[in-house]
């Protein structure tokens, strides 16, 4: 990983200790997998300038708005304080300024789809990668505990809502690499709870 990546992520990591318990390894998962996408969709064009940043500083805002982050004011919250953190991060790394811009609109707006909004992911791919990859991290095997139990569902009950989430039909997978490694972690959870 890049040096400026790791610079951003220093900063970030304390604000994440400070918010969800699971936010640590999910930034962590989301770095590497971030990496094998822009290293496998090379000819997509997906530029890890505004990747690696937006998936390191995308959740940072859950360390001023704290509370269930499926409710829609902590996610609004979320959302505003992290793009207000992700200025002041990307401003003490020197990060250049018209890259740092976009990162910050898209921290401030990434789970807009929460309030019915969809397009805004197939108009920008990085936006739909971050997605994709948030999405995922819910089907792997700390990912998929951890939301069970913020959403206060059974094993069989997490299957059904990532099998059945609005996601896939709303905002359908923007590459190939985030598909399949979303049918991976999925077919894991489901082997293990339905032995099928």
């Amino acid at each position: 990983m890049k040096e400026i990546y790791n610079q951003i992520w220093a900063l970030a990591k304390p604000l994440y200790e400070e918010g969800r318990p699971m936010d640590v390894e999910h930034i962590e998962w989301m770095m590497e997998s971030a990496l094998l996408v822009c290293e496998k969709e090379k000819k997509k064009n997906i530029d890890d300038s505004l990747l690696l940043p937006l998936v390191i500083l995308h959740d940072v805002g859950y360390s001023e708005a704290q509370g269930n982050p499926f409710d829609f004011d902590i996610r609004r919250a979320h959302m505003i304080a992290g793009g207000k953190i992700a200025r002041e991060i990307l401003q003490d790394v020197n990060y250049p300024e018209d890259k740092a811009e976009k990162i910050i609109y898209y921290v401030s707006a990434h789970d807009i789809w929460a309030f019915g909004y969809h397009k805004i992911y197939k108009t920008y791919k990085v936006l739909g990668v971050l997605n994709d990859l948030d999405y995922t991290w819910m089907a792997t095997p700390k990912g998929f505990r951890e939301t069970m139990k913020t959403l206060k569902k059974s094993h069989r009950r997490m299957l059904e809502y990532l099998e059945n989430n609005e996601k896939l039909t709303n905002r359908p997978f923007s590459t190939r690499t985030t598909k399949n490694l979303y049918e991976k972690y999925f077919g894991e959870r489901r082997k293990e709870i339905l032995g099928a």
